[in-house]
């Protein structure tokens, strides 16, 4: 089976349910590209219930903490538990219909999904606050390689250096200019 430009199919997904003009085809391109981003919509949710916080979702004072029982814990917990397996049901059964249309060989789904699901991380999941960039590894001056991101107090005006380190068997000899 090869992938083509031919978008004109029967039963596409579903008995009785053709795609027989341009309009279909857009439409059908489109819902493709709505699924995908809702996958990754729903992978932004996801990751953000995995860090949100089960006493409350904003600062409070530790007095306050200690207010909540463990009782009303466990049920917030339980309660969020259940939201994220709903998410992931959602999420798989978009993941397989997704799957579903780009196995329909027109390459039209195939670049649309890739496209889609790409924006969507851009859009969605790429810099959150949750998570920490690939791209930034903060390296400090001590003799740990990599700091905690609580150690970092204000990113813009961190220099990046590379920690120096001398081998037992090497000199270090001063350059005078």
């Amino acid at each position: 089976m090869t992938y083509n430009f031919k978008c004109y199919q029967n039963n596409f997904l579903f008995n009785n349910l053709n795609i027989t003009s341009f309009g279909d085809c857009f439409g059908s391109v489109i819902a493709c590209m709505s699924f995908a981003l809702l996958i990754e919509l729903s992978r932004g949710i996801d990751l953000y219930l995995r860090n949100y916080s089960v006493t409350g979702n904003h600062p409070r004072s530790h007095s306050s903490l200690n207010q909540l029982s463990e009782k009303t814990i466990r049920k917030r917990r339980f309660g969020l538990h259940i939201v994220r397996t709903l998410v992931r049901l959602v999420q798989t059964a978009l993941s397989y219909i997704l799957m579903l249309m780009v196995m329909n060989n027109f390459v039209g789904f195939l670049f649309s999904a890739v496209i889609a699901l790409g924006i969507g991380y851009y859009l969605l999941n790429g810099v959150h606050p949750y998570t920490r960039s690939a791209n930034h590894v903060h390296i400090s001056n001590a003799n740990s390689e990599i700091t905690n991101p609580t150690d970092i107090t204000n990113e813009n005006e961190e220099i990046l250096q590379a920690p120096v380190t001398t081998t037992p068997n090497t000199r270090t000899l001063p350059i005078n200019t």
